[in-house]
């Protein structure tokens, strides 16, 4: 165990962050160095984007910044630890699996969100 001076080894890729914009700076996502999501900012003017570029847009942002957060983790991992084992291998697999389930979450609820502002913005004209 890491003294309590020291981060924990994933502390450390927790604490990473990494963000990246689409549609012109109108969405911002962040994530963290497991790829999991810590932030989402969506501007009002992003409201008036069609569902599917909103939900495009969200998807391209979220996976350039999780590429360059992995990159980041990547370089952060001492040389010993980069050698695969089966253990590594089946946890990098978990975190994987996790970080694809949470964006389709997410993606899920900025998709229904937007189909209710669409229907709403038609039902206000």
């Amino acid at each position: 165990m890491a003294p309590p001076d020291q981060p924990d080894f994933l502390d450390r890729f927790t604490e990473l962050r990494e963000t990246a914009t689409a549609a012109n700076g109108l969405v911002k996502v962040e994530v963290d160095g497991t790829g999991d999501l810590v932030g989402l900012r969506i501007d009002p003017r992003a409201m008036r984007l069609p569902s599917e570029e909103l939900s495009g847009a969200i998807r391209d942002a979220f996976g350039r910044a999780r590429a360059a957060a992995q990159e980041r983790a990547t370089e952060a991992i001492p040389e010993a630890l980069r050698q695969e084992s089966p253990e590594l291998t089946a946890l990098l697999q978990d975190v994987k699996a996790d970080a694809h389930s949470s964006m389709n979450e997410i993606l899920v609820v900025a998709n229904e969100l937007t189909m209710r502002l669409d229907r709403l913005m038609r039902n206000a004209s």
